[in-house]
């Protein structure tokens, strides 16, 4: 006669709640894993192109901006050349809200609110800026390779954060790495060095201050900046009778002209497409590709200006580069293991 029992739950069976009678010895049926859905080829085209579309723009604002401060009386004007960045940048995210795009939702912040984090936008662009405008390529875009460094030193200053030894090595060789190369530099270009260092200092500060402010409004990152992108306009508009020197572009070449509109429209694109990446991908995919850049644009610009690598300068870009890599790496496998917990 069967007999009806109810067999003890166990984690994994189909079948571990209602009792069935049964006569015959039954095996376990274990559920399988649910796969992954595969990407669709449309979708890592898509992908793709805006990871193509990022590394374009980046290298086209770098390139493009420090064409424009070739021209003197554009060098003397940096607020102003912000400052069409920013009206560029406000132009391509409020289009990208509107259909058929719809990119994100627009929302509505306090703008008193918004005041200090626009002062820290602000001045960490034009700081950047001016280090494109007085340094090398190479060296502006390795200097920036210290802003992990000065992120990673505040954070201990500040809020008393750690990191672990491993983390502790990559952030001393990536600074040792950067002190190789700017010898030369800061003998023949002080002001220069000064200026990138006030550069990836504020850089630092407002990552710190933005990662806060987004979780205090409640909002992403490109719903923030198209907030904070024309406030800081305004915000730059007194400074400039006292810092800028208004150009007679009727004698500012004609290429020169067009460099500046192009890099206004490279720098609305850089913005946007790093948010699409940010959506679409992993952070590890979008830490190689901001690797990716750095070498690109250094190896391009070095080339560019013709420069030939001491050995010293040579071992110097690979630990900074090699330092920050791994750190990196460091940074989001702690990451994806205090999720878990």
């Amino acid at each position: 006669m069967a007999t009806s029992e109810k067999r003890p739950s166990i984690e994994g069976l189909v079948d571990n709640i209602d009792p069935r009678p049964s006569s015959e010895l039954e095996l376990p049926t274990y559920e399988k894993a649910a796969e992954p859905a595969a990407i669709p080829l449309k979708e890592k085209l898509i992908t793709c192109f805006w990871i193509a579309t990022n590394t374009f723009s980046t290298l086209g604002l770098v390139f493009l901006s420090k064409r424009v401060f070739s021209d003197e009386q554009l060098k003397a004007c940096q607020i102003m050349v912000v400052m069409w960045h920013f009206t560029a940048t406000t132009l391509a995210l409020y289009i990208s809200t509107k259909a058929p795009f719809r990119a994100f939702k627009a929302v509505r912040l306090n703008p008193w609110d918004m005041l200090p984090v626009c002062a820290f936008f602000s001045g960490y662009v034009v700081l950047g800026n001016l280090s494109l405008a007085y340094n090398s390529i190479g060296f502006y875009q390795l200097s920036k390779v210290m802003t992990t460094p000065t992120v990673v030193f505040l954070n201990f200053v500040l809020f008393q954060k750690h990191v672990t030894r491993y983390m502790l090595v990559a952030i001393l060789a990536t600074c040792v790495g950067v002190s190789f190369t700017i010898n030369g530099e800061a003998k023949t270009q002080l002001f220069g060095v000064i200026v990138a260092s006030l550069a990836f200092i504020s850089t630092a500060l407002y990552q710190l201050w933005i990662g806060k402010k987004i979780e205090d409004f409640a909002v992403s990152p490109p719903q923030l900046l198209l907030n904070q992108a024309p406030i800081s306009v305004l915000l730059l508009i007194p400074f400039v009778p006292f810092l800028d020197k208004v150009p007679d572009l009727s004698t500012v070449p004609t290429n020169i002209l067009w460099s500046v509109v192009g890099s206004g429209v490279m720098a609305s694109t850089y913005n946007l497409s790093q948010f699409l990446i940010i959506g679409r991908t992993s952070a590890l995919t979008f830490n190689i590709v901001s690797h990716i850049k750095t070498i690109l644009i250094l190896s391009i610009g070095w080339w560019s200006e013709g420069k030939i690598l001491t050995p010293r300068e040579m071992c110097g870009v690979l630990l900074a580069l090699g330092g920050g890599w791994v750190y990196s790496h460091l940074a989001l496998k702690a990451k994806q293991q205090a999720s878990r917990k």
